[in-house]
């Protein structure tokens, strides 16, 4: 199977993540109602303002992490991975993972939870090796502008 341009793994994964982001989008907006019934059946002692807080917080640069990978896989169907934008867009999604690290990190403070920790060991690495993929991309655009330019 072909990884890159039509009809291909990244074609798939483009489709996944536009139907992530929109399922996102919804859930977002009905939060409240979600969170209401989540506390009322399955966790009556959590603290619903401080976790709808967090989660509306946290909600937004996941989004934009999402929409940002929509825009990579679409560089990756065009068969044309190696641009600027994406360079942007793996250092948006770099500052995204920091911020909703530092939301949960604060987070803690108010609802003590193990999957919160998991949750932050996860941004952690995410921010890391996003914003160290967003430099090694940008090498590599250095390198193919030069071995254009010399061919």
């Amino acid at each position: 199977m072909k990884v890159t341009g039509k009809k291909s793994l990244s074609d798939f994964i483009e489709i996944c993540l536009k139907i992530i982001f929109v399922v996102g989008i919804l859930i977002y907006i009905t939060l409240p109602f979600l969170l209401n019934m989540y506390v009322e059946f399955f966790n009556p002692v959590l603290n619903y303002t401080a976790a709808l807080i967090i989660l509306y917080v946290s909600g937004i640069p996941a989004l934009i992490i999402v929409y940002e990978f929509i825009k990579i896989f679409k560089t990756l169907k065009l068969d044309n991975p190696f641009t600027e934008e994406n360079v942007k867009g793996l250092k948006i999604t770099s500052i995204c993972s920091l911020i909703i690290a530092i939301v949960y990190i604060v987070g803690i403070f108010f609802i003590v939870s193990v999957f919160e920790i998991i949750a932050i060991a996860i941004f952690i690495i995410a921010w890391l090796g996003t914003y160290v993929l967003a430099e090694l991309l940008r090498k590599a655009i250095e390198y193919k502008e030069e071995n254009d330019l010399t061919i």
